[in-house]
C-alpha cells in the first residue's frame, strides 16, 4: 500500500502538471495536445476514489468528480475562446455541451471551422458530432464547409466517416472520389484504403436492408 507521502507526491505532479499544460495552452489555445493532457488529468481525478484537487484550480469543489472534472474543462475553454484566433477551446465547449444541447454545440462549432482555414477544425467538428451520434449533423457541416483543394485530408475524411455512420454509402462514395484527387501519394493511400473498405461494407449493409424491406412488403 502507498504511504501518504507518495500519494501527495503524486497529486503534486499532477497539479503541476496541469500548471505546465495551462500555460502552454495560454500560449497556444489550438493546442490539441495540451488540451488532451489537461483532459485526462480531471478524468484521472474523477476517476479516483480519493479527493484530489483539481489540477487546473488546485482547489476543490462540493460537486461530484465528474461535474468537478467537466466543470474544470469548460472553464478554461470558455476562457481561452474569446481569443479570435482560438478554434479548438470553441470545440471542447461543443463536445462538453452537445449531449444537452446539439443545436448550442453546433452554433460553436460553425465558429470554431470559421476561424480555421486549414480544416483541422472541420474535421474536429464532424468528429465531436459523430461521436455523440448526430452523424447527419456532421454531414451537413462538412457538406456545407469542406475545401478538398486547401483543406487538410483529415477534413474530408471525417465526412466519409459520417456518412458511413448514417448509413449513407451513396454520400461517402461521392466524397471518397473527391478526397481521393487531393489526397498525397505516399501519405493517404492506407487511410484511402480503409475508408474504401469501410464505404464497400456500408454498401453491402444497405443492400441487405434494402432487400430485407424488399421481402417484408411482398
Amino acid at each position: 500500500m502507498q504511504n501518504s507521502g507518495a500519494l501527495q507526491g503524486e497529486d503534486a505532479a499532477e497539479v503541476l502538471r496541469g500548471i505546465e499544460l495551462r500555460e502552454a495552452l495560454s500560449e497556444d489555445p489550438n493546442d490539441i495536445a495540451a488540451f488532451q493532457g489537461l483532459a485526462e488529468l480531471v478524468d484521472e481525478a474523477a476517476s479516483s476514489s480519493m479527493t484530489v484537487e483539481d489540477p487546473l484550480t488546485a482547489e476543490g469543489a462540493e460537486s461530484t468528480p465528474q461535474e468537478q472534472a467537466n466543470l474544470a474543462m469548460w472553464s478554461l475553454a470558455e476562457e481561452l475562446s474569446g481569443r479570435p484566433n482560438a478554434w479548438y477551446p470553441l470545440i471542447e465547449l461543443a463536445r462538453l455541451s452537445v449531449e444537452s444541447d446539439v443545436e448550442g454545440a453546433t452554433r460553436r462549432l460553425q465558429t470554431a471551422i470559421e476561424r480555421d482555414e486549414t480544416g483541422r477544425a472541420l474535421g474536429e467538428s464532424i468528429k465531436v458530432l459523430r461521436e455523440a451520434g448526430y452523424a447527419d449533423s456532421g454531414i451537413s457541416l462538412g457538406i456545407g464547409y469542406w475545401d478538398p483543394k486547401n483543406q487538410k485530408f483529415a477534413a474530408g475524411e471525417q465526412l466519409i466517416l459520417a456518412a458511413i455512420d448514417a448509413h449513407r454509402p451513396d454520400i461517402a462514395t461521392k466524397n471518397f472520389q473527391i478526397l481521393e484527387q487531393y489526397a498525397i501519394k505516399g501519405e493517404h493511400e492506407d487511410r484511402l484504403a480503409f475508408l474504401s473498405q469501410l464505404i464497400e461494407q456500408s454498401e453491402a449493409e444497405a443492400e441487405s436492408r434494402l432487400k430485407e424491406r424488399e421481402q417484408r412488403e411482398n
